[in-house]
Parts: C-alpha cells; structure tokens; sequence
C-alpha cells in the first residue's frame, strides 16, 4: 500500500504537470508535439522511479523492519513483507508509466483505449498471481502484478505509438538504459551503507533510522551525481523544477 501511494505522489505529479499540455498540443493536432512531450514524461517518471525501485530491491527487509515490527509483527512477518516489496520494486517504475501513457490516450479523447487494455492487464494479474503463487507463495501474487503492468505499459504504448504515427522509443530505452546503470550504483552505495552502519549502531529505533536513513540519503546523493554526470535531459529539468518551487517558497 504504501509503495502504491509513493508511486502516485511522483507519478501523478509528473503527469498532471503535462496533462494540460498534451491536451493542447492534441487539439491543435500537433502529433510530434504530444510524441516529444509523451516521451519525456516518461523519461522523467522513470528517472524517479527507478531509483526508488533499486532502493526497494536492496534495503526491502530494512524498510519493513522500521516500519512495522513494532509489538504484534515478528521477524517472519517482516521477512513475508519484505519479500513482497522486493517484486514490487520491479513493478515500481511501469506502474507509473502506465499513468503516464493512460493521459497520453485522455487527451486525444480516447479513455476507452486504456480501460480496455487494463481489463486484459486485469486478467494477466489474477490468472499470473494464481499459478505464480502456487510455487512461490506470496513473491507469485506480487510476481503476477509485475507482468501485468509490464504487459499493460507494452499494449499502451503500441497502441499509442500507432495513433500518432511514432514513439521515441529508442531515445527513451537508451535514457533509461542509463537510469538504470545508476540506480545499479545507488543500490550498491545504499546497501554497504546500511550494513555497515547496522553492524556498527544495531537494532534499536534510533539506530535504525540513523543507518537507513543515512544509506538513502548516500545512494540517493550517488544517483543524482550519476545522471546528471551522464547529461540526462530529464535529470536537469527535475533539478530545474524543484529549484524554481523551492525559490518560490522563499
């Protein structure tokens, strides 16, 4: 639930920013337009989420321990919890994209496109969740959810890709070929950080929030020089947009 709620707030932020423009640019049937401004809303989704889906993949039982095993939680929920925040993490960044591609489809008047797709995403969840939980327990339903999401962003997008006559698919993969090398390196920095300061501190709450806090906060600090040391486009306009809330406030 919780990764669920982080994946709205960034996501949705990103594509309601775009939203008013994507209906513009479809009125004024501006194809190219809504194919560029498409493309970097997804570019700048993925720049948010992937990130967080590798600390997800590394710091999984950390995050759960934290947070929930306070009183009637045990060291075998925990264990269960974090192993199925661990396969979420892969669905992290294409629920997101979905949300993104699904505005692309609002804005040309289309929203039965994308409800559509999503009954047969629906359908991919519960047949993939059942079989896949058989052999692996409770990672088979989260397992099952990944493949939906990846099946509906993959339908969406071909679907989009043939209303508006292209996609800028290559420039996107290779983007987020770069993201993820990153996120690689976030995730490697975020976990020695942890372990070593939850050798070193221990297991109380304090300490806890002293090592996971401090090995986001590093692996975040990496990933951020990573793309922007790479010239992501997406990465300075994100830097360029809390930049200018942040003046705004002061």
């Amino acid at each position: 639930m919780r990764g669920r709620i982080f994946v709205t707030i960034l996501a949705v932020a990103v594509a309601t920013v775009l939203f008013p423009q994507l209906s513009r640019l479809a009125a004024r049937g501006d194809y190219a337009g809504l194919i560029s401004t498409i493309g970097t809303g997804v570019r700048q989704i993925a720049l948010l989420l992937i990130p967080a889906g590798a600390a997800m993949l590394v710091l999984s039982e950390p995050m759960v321990r934290l947070v929930y095993e306070r009183g009637e939680w045990d060291a075998e929920s925990t264990q269960l919890a974090a192993e199925a925040l661990f396969w979420f993490a892969f669905s992290l960044p294409f629920s997101g994209f979905v949300l993104m591609l699904t505005r692309g489809f609002f804005s040309l008047q289309k929203p039965w496109a994308p409800t559509t797709l999503a009954v047969g995403s629906l359908a991919i969840n519960a047949i993939g969740s059942y079989f896949l939980s058989i052999r692996y327990g409770i990672a088979g339903i989260v397992m099952g959810t990944v493949l939906s999401n990846m099946a509906l962003v993959g339908a969406e997008a071909v679907w989009l890709r043939r209303e508006l006559g292209g996609f800028e698919t290559r420039r996107t993969l290779v983007a987020i070929g770069a993201m993820v090398f990153s996120a690689a390196v976030l995730a490697s920095i975020s976990y020695y950080v942890w372990y070593a300061l939850d050798e070193l501190l221990g297991r109380s709450l304090p300490a806890q929030i002293v090592s996971l806090g401090t090995a986001l906060a590093a692996g975040g600090a990496a990933y951020a020089g990573m793309v922007l040391g790479l010239q992501i486009p997406e990465a300075r306009q994100i830097l360029d947009l809390f930049s200018r809330r942040l003046r705004r406030r002061s």
